[in-house]
């Protein structure tokens, strides 16, 4: 089995699901695009979503589905929407990590989320409690987060929790990818720390 996109695949989901996140955010901006019709309660509308299955009911993420088939990046709908289920509840910050931002020290000198805790993120057994501790992680992180990047990311932990395969390489696997990049941060600051 090949991975869940090729690089160009990923590039143009998290370009997608990025115009499509900005658009429930509008600005006095003159409004274009697939997206131009969706406003902030459509945003309300999601956020109030406690589960995958009720992303699912909403105008927006079928929208956002739309488009991505335009485009051939199919995702079977439930797993489109756990990903629209979490990321509706961050703020897009270009090229702003998930698992390296989780794994950085915050304001307050203490990493945003603790290895503990990630390790429980990397380590879900189902799909609903892996959506509860994305979402908590988010807010982890105040919300700021590539929400292009982080979507993409999410879409294939389902693939890879569903559909799992031994013979995928473990550098193109996402539970390494983000360990690697929680990891690189944590030690990075605990390198910079004063002795």
């Amino acid at each position: 089995m090949k991975p869940f996109l090729d690089e160009a695949g990923r590039a143009a989901l998290a370009r997608t699901v990025v115009q499509w996140r900005l658009a429930m955010d509008p600005t006095d901006e003159e409004r274009r695009g697939p997206f131009a019709m969706l406003q902030r309660a459509d945003r309300a509308q999601l956020r109030r979503c406690r589960a995958p299955e009720d992303v699912l009911l909403q105008s927006a993420f079928h929208r956002l589905r739309q488009e991505l088939e335009r485009q051939q990046l199919q995702s079977k709908p439930d797993e489109l929407a756990l990903a629209v289920g979490v990321v509706v509840h961050a703020r897009h910050v270009p090229n702003k990590k998930f698992a390296y931002s989780l794994g950085h020290k915050n304001a307050s000198g203490r990493v945003a989320m603790s290895e503990l805790r990630f390790r429980q993120l990397q380590t879900c057994r189902d799909e609903d409690s892996f959506f509860r501790q994305a979402r908590r992680a988010v807010d982890l992180l105040d919300g700021e987060v590539d929400v292009g990047l982080l979507a993409a990311d999410l879409l294939q932990w389902v693939r890879e929790f569903r559909r799992p395969d031994p013979a995928l390489p473990p550098d193109q696997r996402l539970k390494l990818r983000w360990a690697s990049d929680y990891y690189h941060a944590a030690l990075r600051d605990a390198d910079q720390e004063p002795a």
